[in-house]
Formats: C-alpha cells, structure tokens, sequence
C-alpha cells in the first residue's frame, strides 16, 4: 500500500478523527477520507466505523493499522540505513519517557547524540499511565524509558537503574539526618502530593493508599518542575527517586532520605529498546547514548547514598573518572543484542 494513505490511517487510528487527523497531516478532511474510502472498497470492508463526534477501528482496521505501522518503521529504518552510506545518520526516534529522566538524563543524551549526528529528529512523549500503556501496546515508540514492567512485550531492556523511593526536602527540615523515614513520620510536615500515581510505580502508590498516613498536602499537581520548585522553597516534603534531582542533591540545595516502607525501599527504572529497531542507525545512536547515561546516573546515585565520608565535592564530582563507555559497562549478550558489542 501507498505510503500516503498509511501515514492517513495511522493518524487517523491515533487520533480518533478525520478532521484532526487531516490538520496534523496538513492536508483536506476530503483527502484523507477518500483515501480511507478507496481502500477500505479495495479490501472490501469497513475500517473505521462512526462513534460519536470521531471514529475508532473496525477489527478489519486493526489489522491494517497494525500493517500500516509496521511498514512505516521499516520504511524509516530502510530510509535511515540507506543516509548512513553517505556517512550521515538521518530519521526520527521516538521515546516515550515518565517525568524524572526528562529533567536531565533524557536531555543529555539527546544534546550528545545531536551534536554528532545534527540530521537525527526526536520525538518526545512525557505520558500518562494511560497515554505510555497504549503507545507501549502499539508498539510505537522506539526507546522507552520506565519503570520495568513485563507486560512491554516487543521490547529489550538496555539498562536500568535500581534506587530507592525517598523524602526530598530542604537540607534544614527537621528530618533531615535520619537514616530512614516512614510515611506517617512524614504527614507530621506539610508535603507535595502527586494528582497522578505515574510518576512512582503501582507499588509505592498503593503503599501510600494503604499507609493510614494522614497527609497535609501544601501542593498537588502532576508536575516534577513545579513540585521541585515548592521543595526548594522549602514549603513541603516530596515523595521520588533521586534521578530527577540529582543536581540539586549534589549541590546540597536538596536532601534525600530513604522511604523505611518495605514496597518503598526500591523501585527500577528500564531503558527499553523495540526489538524490531534496534539496529536503526537514529535508534542506536541515541540507545547508545543513553546507556552511558544511565551508568553515569547510576553512579551519581551511589555516590549520594555513600556515607559523607566517602562522598566527593561537588566541585570534583565530574573529574572522578572517565565518563562510561557503553560497551564497557553494557557488554553485548544473546540476552539483549542491542547492548554494542566490543
């Protein structure tokens, strides 16, 4: 099929509308329904049907909206091998992240694969647990970056960083200098609540549902940059991992301290890479990229969870040692072929 008329249906399936689809493509709603009129005569059967003010697939269009998909990453990575023989790198990667690695991990990867590689796209998707599960089902992007869940078949998963959900306040809060903190120690503070569980796994959030903690809630919102805001002014206590404050941590402008909680005491976050695309030149250069980021991420937080005596300044925080090479501290398995190989 016409590489037109795909680009119609896989907006058209994603949007759940005609008229909106055809303002994304930049082209008539008559177009891009006669497209979808034409083929759905050729096959002999509907592939959308009305519902209300949009459309939604028929099982027919399921099928070939799973085609359609597929046959445009394809036709990408054909189009992006095919750039590398004149020794550019060109195409689109498209990633699908939760919150924290959006602050700094994700845009450091990004500025480095860029800087090497200036003909490479990228599309970002800061999801929803709803919003991430059906890309994830669709299968549409090509790297992700969340918390490890098995249900992401079709995908490998390149690196991942085990840490533990903590209090983030001020350095000057009361319950600063305790090894550990429960939740109910924590209510005793105003704190900064989350309106959406997505940014902690479904296990630390049940665990604050069925704590009993009773919680005076300064602040909530589904926004990290907002909610890192408040805590720097000192106004309430936030409940994450470290990876998206780890600047903040390492200038002393934040603390963290490590949830007593069993079901908080750890949480992992995965690099996962599609199976199908992995060996897209756009995909690995980005893939390679971020899986040095994530042994620097995993290193700056093991060196914040060292005792103070062990701890460096922030000064001479980047000049401990070379930065990771993604080989070096990812070697190439049959387990995960995307890992580079030595």
């Amino acid at each position: 099929m016409h590489a037109v008329v795909l680009r119609y249906i896989d907006q058209v399936a994603r949007l759940g509308s005609i008229r909106r689809a055809a303002g994304v493509l930049n082209v008539a709603s008559s177009a891009v329904n006669r497209q979808i009129l034409k083929l759905e005569a050729e096959i002999g059967t509907p592939l959308f049907e009305r519902v209300g003010n949009g459309v939604r697939p028929t099982a027919a269009g399921d099928y070939v909206i799973r085609h359609a998909r597929e046959t445009l990453a394809r036709w990408n990575n054909v189009r992006s091998d095919i750039s590398t023989l004149s020794g550019d790198i060109h195409g689109e990667v498209r990633i699908v992240s939760i919150p924290a690695p959006l602050v700094r991990l994700l845009p450091r990867a990004i500025e480095a694969t860029s800087r090497q590689h200036p003909h490479i796209a990228f599309r970002v998707i800061d999801a929803a647990p709803k919003e991430h599960t059906e890309e994830m089902r669709a299968q549409r992007p090509d790297i992700a970056i969340l918390f490890i869940d098995r249900r992401h078949r079709g995908y490998e998963v390149a690196a991942r960083i085990r840490m533990r959900i903590g209090a983030i306040m001020r350095p000057d809060h009361p319950l600063v200098g305790r090894k550990e903190v429960t939740l109910t120690d924590c209510a005793a503070y105003p704190v900064c609540m989350l309106s959406d569980p997505w940014i902690l796994n479904a296990t630390a959030e049940a665990e604050f549902t069925h704590s009993g903690a009773q919680f005076k809630s300064v602040l909530l919102t589904n926004s990290l940059p907002m909610t890192k805001e408040v805590m720097l002014a000192g106004l309430g206590i936030g409940f994450f991992t470290p990876t998206g404050f780890v600047d903040e941590l390492k200038s002393g402008e934040l603390a963290h301290i490590p949830m007593a909680e069993p079901d908080l005491s750890a949480s992992e976050i995965g690099l996962l890479i599609h199976r199908d695309r992995q060996s897209s030149p756009a995909v690995r250069a980005l893939g390679t990229r971020l899986i040095e980021e994530f042994a620097a991420l995993e290193r700056d937080i093991g060196m914040l969870s060292a005792p103070k005596s062990q701890q460096i300044g922030q000064d001479d925080w980047h000049d401990r040692a070379e930065p990771p090479n993604a080989a070096a501290a990812f070697p190439a398995s049959p387990a995960n072929p995307f890992r580079p190989a030595t």
